[in-house]
């Protein structure tokens, strides 16, 4: 079976009508890219949405926090300066993943570093985290409290890009690994990140970026003006 999906499939897959997965698309509520001016989604992903939807692993006080009082994603809370990396010195996967998963090590947000990148990688083996448009969100197929102490993006840039398995082929320049030890927390950040990530004006902004201070104004602006407090 192919790993790439067409809305149709995805619509037949989940039984559900075409009319509302396009609905649930443009609602960023269930991870997909648009290639070509067309929506493709894959299957593990999916699957792995699937499965979040249908069970609820919370672990920490911040994941608890955000699983009963958000009806949204805030990321802004969930990136750091200290896990903002401007710079990725490496050429390939394998690297760019090691470089991510030492960040988040040394900030504490995780308990094992050789176990996130092994499982980080045997993800990327079973089809690529990219998204197309320069973009690829690394994460675990199933969130694990073992491995994650708490929720967080860790966002790194290579300049020259690396060759990640795109969908599109292109180099793969903006990565967004995703830490959760909840499916629904993890869930909720994949589905806001991929939204935010579909309008082309944001990756045009992101693309110019050129301090971490820009990626934490970029979002708190976002939280502010698409989920204002009463």
């Amino acid at each position: 079976m192919d790993e790439v999906l067409t809305l149709s499939e995805v619509a037949s897959y989940l039984k559900l009508s075409e009319k509302t997965l396009l609905k649930m698309v443009k609602n960023g509520e269930i991870p997909c890219a648009k290639i070509a001016n067309q929506w493709r989604f894959s299957r593990p992903m999916v699957d792995d949405w699937l499965r979040g939807k249908m069970e609820v692993v919370p672990k920490n006080d911040l994941s608890r926090l955000i699983e009963r009082e958000f009806d949204y994603m805030p990321l802004s809370r969930l990136i750091d300066e200290d896990s903002i990396v401007l710079e990725l010195k490496s050429v390939d996967r394998a690297g760019v993943i090691d470089e991510l998963a030492e960040v988040a090590y040394n900030n504490k947000l995780i308990l094992d570093k050789d176990t996130l990148t092994k499982k980080l990688n045997e993800r990327e083996d079973l089809i690529s985290t990219a998204i197309g448009n320069g973009i690829a969100i690394p994460h675990l197929r199933k969130p694990s409290a073992a491995i994650i102490s708490e929720p967080k993006i860790v966002i790194g840039v290579s300049p020259r890009g690396v060759d990640f398995k795109s969908p599109d082929g292109k180099p793969t320049k903006l990565f967004f690994l995703i830490l959760s030890d909840s499916e629904v927390v993890h869930l909720r950040i994949l589905s806001r990140l991929a939204a935010i990530l579909r309008i082309n004006n944001h990756l045009e902004q992101m693309n110019n970026f050129r301090s971490k201070e820009d990626f934490l104004k970029f979002f708190i602006n976002d939280d502010r003006e698409n989920f204002p407090k009463p």
